[in-house]
């Protein structure tokens, strides 16, 4: 993404915050599912407005047990107790994407480290093609990134 496109999403960050939480989907069981649950939705409105007025740049990003549960794939795997971590990026077609990892661990610094590198390394993954990447690599229909 060049400077040029870069500003032009800082200046509608808000907006496009919105529309990109509104729209992301999860592939959970097969299948994508989207992404409805308000906690869960608000977590990643606030994650990419954040990552827009930083450059656009991959983050990742603590949530709530509560947002997290939000995702339909923590829903089918719950992990009470857990770290969450949330990832949020661009992909090469200019589309908001997203991956959760969550981690459970005695020492809370290690989870979170472990989840944070967990969910960038599954978003560099999925921001490398355009539309959705399973976990095995294999592009479908553009559809889990929002755009």
């Amino acid at each position: 993404m060049n400077r040029t496109a870069r500003r032009v999403l800082k200046a509608r960050a808000p907006a496009m915050a919105r529309l990109w939480a509104a729209t992301c989907l999860d592939f959970s069981g097969g299948s994508l599912q989207p992404i409805n649950e308000p906690a869960a939705v608000e977590a990643l409105r606030k994650a990419f407005q954040r990552m827009i007025e930083a450059g656009c740049a991959p983050m990742a990003l603590p949530i709530s047990e509560e947002a997290a549960m939000g995702f339909p794939v923590r829903r089918a795997d719950p992990m009470p107790g857990a770290t969450h971590i949330l990832a949020v990026g661009v992909d090469v077609a200019g589309c908001g994407t997203c991956t959760l990892e969550s981690v459970i661990s005695e020492d809370r610094a290690l989870a979170h480290e472990m989840g944070r590198q967990r969910a960038l390394a599954r978003l560099r993954k999925s921001c490398s093609v355009p539309g959705y990447s399973d976990l095995q690599g294999k592009p479908s229909a553009s559809a889990s990134q929002a755009t």
